[in-house]
């Protein structure tokens, strides 16, 4: 019995030790670093969780800071466009954060601080990859409710004894429904990204079904001013409800059109997205 109890004792010991060790190195993990802090390595971590600087390391993060530095200024390019179209959305401030851990980053890459460089670098991609993961969620949500309307319109026009015998609006049925597809194919092909954790592959699938949905709506608001005569007001409706996703999905920054003069229009990162 008193050799189970010293067993018992020695074994709890063990595990407090190591739990407290669990909760130090945790706490040292998520510690925030300071993008204008020093640049001294050693005053931003213990030696314990300071990152690797021989030479092998110092090799392979010129390699990885390589390739972050043009990678991470595309994605920032693309975030810029999203943030500044969708203001009420709450993601400047997110986004404010990936541009000053960049130029954290760069600014140490040019110092020739390669490996703390590097640090900032990954730590700046894993930003931009949570931002890109939040603007997923939230076109998954836009996209949703355009292909909700969508849905409305088409199957009103296919309800619509019309359709059958007029061969323009059975013909209108047709691409609809064509256009329907493609959006829907793309929203699987999000949800895949998504899946993979490649968000900014989600956000262009999610961009090229928006487009398709809001073509479905033009085309169907075209065609019933036509019908009753109107001088384009529900054209015009359609056109300033999505006037920012639209821009928005062309890589375009939204601009009024300013008189006596031209608006002038962001496309960093991709080329347009094309509809038929």
């Amino acid at each position: 019995m008193i050799i189970n109890e010293k067993v018992g004792k020695i074994l709890l010991a063990s595990l407090t030790l190591v739990f407290s060790l669990s909760i130090a190195a945790t706490s040292q993990e998520v510690k925030e670093l300071n993008p204008k802090g020093s640049d001294n390595m050693n005053e931003n971590f213990n030696q314990s969780e300071k990152p690797d600087d021989s030479y092998l390391a110092k090799f392979h993060a010129h390699d990885v800071s390589g390739k972050l530095i043009k990678q991470n200024l595309e994605q920032i390019y693309l975030l810029n466009v999203i943030v500044t179209n969708f203001k009420d959305y709450g993601w400047k401030g997110d986004y404010d954060k990936i541009y000053e851990e960049y130029k954290r980053a760069i600014e140490l890459y040019y110092k020739r601080k390669i490996i703390f460089a590097r640090v900032w670098f990954e730590r700046n991609q894993k930003s931009i990859s949570d931002l890109m993961k939040k603007m997923s969620d939230k076109y998954r949500e836009d996209t949703q409710k355009i292909l909700d309307e969508c849905h409305a319109k088409i199957v009103a026009l296919h309800l619509n004894q019309k359709t059958r015998s007029d061969p323009n609006k059975f013909k209108e049925l047709l691409q609809n429904q064509m256009r329907l597809k493609i959006a829907y194919g793309q929203m699987d092909d999000a949800e895949n990204e998504y899946m993979a954790k490649n968000f900014e592959q989600t956000l262009y699938h999610f961009r090229v079904a928006k487009a398709y949905g809001i073509k479905i709506l033009e085309a169907v608001a075209y065609a019933e001013d036509s019908e009753a005569g109107k001088d384009g007001n529900t054209v015009k409706q359609i056109k300033e409800k999505f006037k920012f996703h639209k821009a928005d999905n062309k890589n375009r920054i939204f601009e009024e059109v300013q008189k006596g003069g031209s608006s002038s229009n962001t496309s960093n990162t991709k080329t347009e997205t094309k509809t038929q």
